[in-house]
């Protein structure tokens, strides 16, 4: 089972994969392109620079989804989880010139089992990573300063894509690593729970479920599942009754 989470820059992504990893003990695909062709950090940042000056975003896209079908191959073996994949490359590298090729390699490839998708605002996001450093690197970024999730968005519902998207808005990360590992358990206990939660957690309850808190969150999912539990019995003692059988509970 492959597991992606994915959110843009101060969301609190890798935070929430490492908090995932240490609790069901799995591990993280990050960079796969460089494991996949045993690249240090000099040798992937020249690569990079060189393929981001001198080539189109055709090439960007084929560098990175190769890295990304790589860890596709290994999740036949093993459950990963992966800090940014398919989706954060149709979100820096999707264009016009390219979409065959990413329809073609979601169609042929696939996509993540799930995806995980963090979400907050630009001012959110901002204030987390000056937060954390002053200094960061990611406060320079321009992309930082814009909301890019339409483009996620798109290609969550162009894909057809499994995913929960959580608004973070008002939660500490703390709370965010604790709600993303009480879904994901429940979505490897049972695939079927994906079908109950996926409304909750959509794009078009994006902004719906931020008026939560953490604690009424988490009694929306439990009253969620615990529902259907009880719906799937009730049709089970009816069968039962309609064959004159008794089932207890």
């Amino acid at each position: 089972m492959l597991i992606s989470v994915e959110g843009l820059d101060g969301v609190g992504k890798s935070s929430v994969t490492n908090h995932l990893a240490s609790s069901l003990n799995m591990p993280i695909a990050e960079k796969p392109i460089k494991k996949l062709l045993y690249l240090d950090d000099e040798q992937s940042k020249k690569i990079t620079e060189k393929i981001y000056s001198c080539y189109s975003s055709n090439i960007q896209a084929m560098y990175y989804l190769m890295g990304y079908l790589s860890v596709l191959e290994d999740a036949k073996k093993n459950d990963i989880l992966m800090d940014r994949g398919f989706l954060s490359t149709y979100y820096f590298s999707y264009n016009k010139e390219n979409s065959a090729f990413f329809d073609m390699f979601a169609t042929n490839y696939g996509v993540p089992d799930l995806t995980i998708v963090l979400y907050a605002s630009v001012e959110k996001r901002i204030n987390r990573i000056k937060n954390r450093n002053i200094s960061d690197d990611d406060l320079k970024k321009k992309r930082l300063y814009v909301d890019g999730y339409d483009k996620y968005f798109e290609a969550l519902t162009k894909y057809n894509m499994p995913y929960l998207l959580i608004n973070n808005e008002n939660l500490s990360l703390e709370e965010t690593s604790s709600l993303v590992l009480t879904l994901l358990k429940l979505v490897i206990e049972k695939r079927e729970n994906l079908e109950l939660l996926k409304n909750l957690f959509s794009i078009e309850n994006l902004f719906l479920i931020n008026q939560y808190s953490f604690q009424e969150i988490t009694e929306l999912i439990s009253n969620r599942i615990n529902s259907n539990v009880s719906n799937n019995k009730t049709k089970v003692l009816r069968k039962g009754s309609d064959n004159n059988e008794t089932i207890n509970y």
